[in-house]
């Protein structure tokens, strides 16, 4: 027999400070889009690490990766959407969100319509870094 209140038992309460943490991943991560658009490659390494991975719908790329490719990527626009997280462990946050982003890459439009991101930020020394970013397309309604 299935308890209808398991689920809530389960869950887990956010603390203050879990949520205060949160909100300074969440900034990191707007930071992440604001450098990527703007092309500043030593602020993108310094909050995406060396040994990161990035999944795009046109396949994976590490930073290094990421930053050869960076001047021929074009950010024209972008928007985030329904931003939260979690954290799993004191040195942990993920985010999840929905974005919007127009731009093209050597000349070809990025793919069109939403994708749900996902971000796994950890706490390296007195820093944050994001370490694994994933995108999903979502189906069009």
């Amino acid at each position: 027999m299935t308890n209808r209140n398991s689920k809530k038992k389960n869950q887990r309460t956010q603390s203050t400070a879990d949520r205060a943490l949160i909100q300074k991943i969440i900034k990191l991560e707007k930071e992440v889009w604001q450098v990527a658009q703007d092309r500043y490659a030593k602020r993108f390494a310094e909050l995406v690490p060396a040994d990161a991975v990035m999944i795009f719908q046109s396949g994976i790329l590490t930073q290094p990766e990421y930053l050869a490719t960076m001047n021929e990527r074009t950010i024209s626009r972008y928007e985030i959407r329904n931003i939260r997280g979690f954290v799993p462990n004191a040195a942990t946050v993920i985010l999840m969100y929905e974005a919007v982003r127009l731009g093209d890459e050597s000349g070809e439009e990025f793919p069109s319509g939403q994708v749900v991101e996902s971000t796994t930020w950890v706490k390296r020394g007195a820093r944050w870094v994001a370490v694994l970013n994933q995108e999903t397309p979502t189906q069009s309604k």
